[in-house]
């Protein structure tokens, strides 16, 4: 399923790439390993996104705007300003250097 859904992830490292995002995911957001799998199968785009560039300073943000942290995932496809405005935040308040 997450390979029709993002047939891109094929050409994803998996050791490199693939597992830090989902340990990532996991630990920060502490996910079982069951509502791992049922999301990134029912959402295999998440694959896609930079943990450096997206996952982590979106994180981040939540935090310091005290929010929710799985609005990381919710809101995952959005521009970072939509984002940064969906939390309340300055508008780069996930930008990254």
């Amino acid at each position: 399923k997450v390979v029709v859904g993002f047939p891109t992830v094929i050409g994803l490292n998996f050791e490199s790439n693939i597992v830090p995002k989902l340990n990532f995911l996991q630990e920060e957001l502490d996910l079982s390993d069951g509502d791992l799998r049922d999301r990134v199968v029912s959402n295999p785009i998440l694959l896609g996104y930079s943990l450096e560039k997206r996952y982590r300073p979106r994180l981040k943000a939540c935090r310091a705007a005290g929010v929710d942290d799985m609005i990381v995932l919710y809101r995952i496809s959005k521009t970072n300003i939509s984002f940064c405005e969906s939390i309340g935040a300055p508008h780069n308040c996930c930008a990254t250097e």
